[in-house]
């Protein structure tokens, strides 16, 4: 039964990254061990420190961010007969 729900969570998973794309949803996945963490503690009563929830904090405050942030693609690099210098060489010729 684990293994086939694990199999089934897999092809999601990768649909979500397909979709979204692997910079943006990729973030989302820092954010699973915090939610275990609060649920650990609503449900079965685990103590979380002080300073384990600042630190989720901040990493919920940088996935946010880091979703925010616009992915642009390099640009591509155009080769000019200067840029390589055995071309160059034949075009001072």
């Amino acid at each position: 039964m684990t293994l086939f729900s694990q199999f089934i969570g897999f092809f999601a998973w990768y649909a979500g990254l397909a979709m979204g794309g692997i910079a943006r949803v990729g973030q989302v996945q820092l954010l699973q061990i915090f939610f275990t963490m609060a649920l650990s503690a609503l449900f079965f009563g685990e103590h979380v420190s002080a300073s384990t929830w600042l630190y989720a904090a901040a990493v919920i405050v940088t996935v946010v961010l880091g979703r925010k942030t616009a992915v642009r693609a390099a640009p591509a690099a155009v080769a000019t007969p200067a840029a390589h210098p055995v071309t160059a060489a034949r075009h001072a010729k």
